[in-house]
């Protein structure tokens, strides 16, 4: 059963529809619609949908001044990573766990051969495809007695 999660291609798992800005987006636009979308990063692409970027929830908090609200007219791809990491539609659920993992990232945006951004494969949709795919398995564990509450708080 592993083996076969492991073997998924990560273009068969059934993500949300991901949040697709152009370049020179300004942030205010780009955060609202990461808000409306419910999503935590943001595709950038040029008119062709060939992938320039990605901006995260976590460049909204580490890259910006909070203090005014100048930031609102800063151009997304100032602070974007225009070098993601990616994956493709062919590549295996394992790939892109291990790709999240080593690099400690949540969001990784997938291409076709061509670099065009299909969307956007995070941890949320992993386990989503999982628990859909694989209800017995996960969700009727037994217990792991080196991991019950010592105390009444839990911890």
């Amino acid at each position: 059963m592993f083996d076969k999660i492991a073997e998924t291609p990560i273009g068969d798992i059934q993500g949300r529809d991901p949040v697709r800005v152009k370049t020179k987006s300004p942030l205010l636009s780009v955060v609202l619609a990461l808000r409306e979308g419910g999503r935590g990063a943001a595709i950038v692409e040029d008119g062709a949908g060939k992938l320039l970027g990605i901006f995260t929830e976590r460049h909204l908090i580490t890259k910006l001044d909070h203090s005014s609200q100048s930031w609102h007219d800063i151009s997304v791809d100032d602070v974007m990573d225009s070098n993601p990491k990616t994956i493709e539609a062919s590549h295996y659920i394992r790939e892109a766990l291990s790709i999240m993992s080593g690099d400690r990232i949540r969001q990784l945006p997938i291409l076709d051969p061509d670099d065009h951004a299909l969307g956007i494969v995070s941890i949320r949709d992993i386990l989503s495809h999982i628990a859909e795919h694989y209800p017995d398995e996960f969700l009727n564990l037994p217990p792991d007695p080196e991991h019950e509450a010592s105390d009444l708080h839990g911890g």
